[in-house]
């Protein structure tokens, strides 16, 4: 059904160029558009990841990627995987971050703080540690509400935000969500008066105010490219906690000020927990990185002029 939709749609607007963004099942959908239509892909950094350890998974990457007239990573380091995993020619990969949306950029002068937190219910005093990911293995949560619940003992003003309102469109992955999140609240460890889970799905502005709101923003998958959560958060002013992966040190390679944790994540999220708190001066200069460096207005016209190229080509 989903083939016949595509197509009619693809007959009735008659597009230049199309973009799949991630290659699981809409990788699948890439291979049936028609031919003559230009065809970008953006594959995500965790699907090539979960590609590694399957063979189907690998298969439909593969499929999509030979279909390209261009690949679009966001990260020099998946550009690699690309180039040495995939044999996907370097002349048809191009790395192009998303940066920070307009929008967000403009709603840095929004709510205040204290709005925020008194409309969702978060002490006003708290130091607020938010998990700007969806909730999900891949982003490690449970990993991150046990390293909380190892650093609150001993810091009272410590406060957990996790992002819990994400609802997949199949069945069977909504009850593999739901007892994920069964799985990180039992990892609360008797702290879940300190936590609190937003389980509706928030439009990235909601999401933005909770970052402008929050004192320290973690995110640590195994891995990842250049994610717009970090950029988001990193321009929010938050100070920002990582995983040690390939995509995170570029980003601090190209000026991003951000915290760095190596493995085992929850041992060491836990560690740093115990004494982070907000950063002005971290959050000042990300602010500057994110406006001269990841302003989404600006990636927006290179992205622009890669489609009129690949149409006239």
């Amino acid at each position: 059904m989903a083939v016949g939709w595509l197509r009619r749609l693809i007959r009735d607007i008659r597009p230049d160029v199309v973009h799949v963004h991630s290659l699981g099942a809409h990788g699948l959908l890439a291979m049936v558009l028609p031919r003559g239509t230009a065809l970008v892909v953006t594959p995500w950094g965790s699907e090539l990841r979960a590609a590694r350890y399957s063979a189907p998974r690998a298969a439909v990457i593969r499929l999509a990627l030979r279909r390209a007239d261009l690949v679009l990573p966001t990260s020099a380091e998946i550009a690699a995987e690309l180039t040495d995993g995939y044999r996907v020619a370097p002349t048809r990969i191009r790395v192009l971050s998303w940066g920070v949306s307009a929008d967000l950029i403009s709603a840095l002068a929004g709510k205040s703080a204290a709005a925020v937190r008194a409309e969702f219910g978060i002490p006003a005093d708290a130091t607020v540690v938010l998990s700007i990911r969806s909730t999900s293995a891949i982003y490690r949560t449970r990993e991150i509400v046990s390293a909380f619940a190892q650093a609150v003992g001993g810091r009272p003003d410590l406060f957990l935000v996790v992002l819990a309102g994400h609802r997949p469109a199949r069945e069977s992955a909504r009850r593999a969500k739901d007892s994920y999140i069964d799985a990180a609240r039992a990892a609360a460890d008797g702290t879940a008066d300190r936590i609190l889970y937003v389980d509706r799905m928030l439009s990235p502005g909601q999401t933005f105010e909770l970052m402008r709101a929050s004192d320290v923003a973690v995110s640590v998958p195994l891995g990842d490219q250049r994610s717009s959560s970090v950029l988001e958060a990193a321009l929010a002013g938050c100070r920002v906690v990582l995983s040690d992966i390939g995509p995170y040190r570029e980003l601090i390679s190209d000026g991003l000020a951000a915290d760095l944790l190596a493995e085992p994540i929850e041992r060491t999220l836990a560690r740093h927990l115990r004494t982070a708190s907000a950063d002005p001066a971290s959050g000042s200069s990300n602010r500057e990185f994110i406006l001269a460096q990841e302003n989404g207005a600006t990636k927006a016209v290179e992205l622009e002029r890669i489609y009129r190229q690949l149409r006239r080509e």
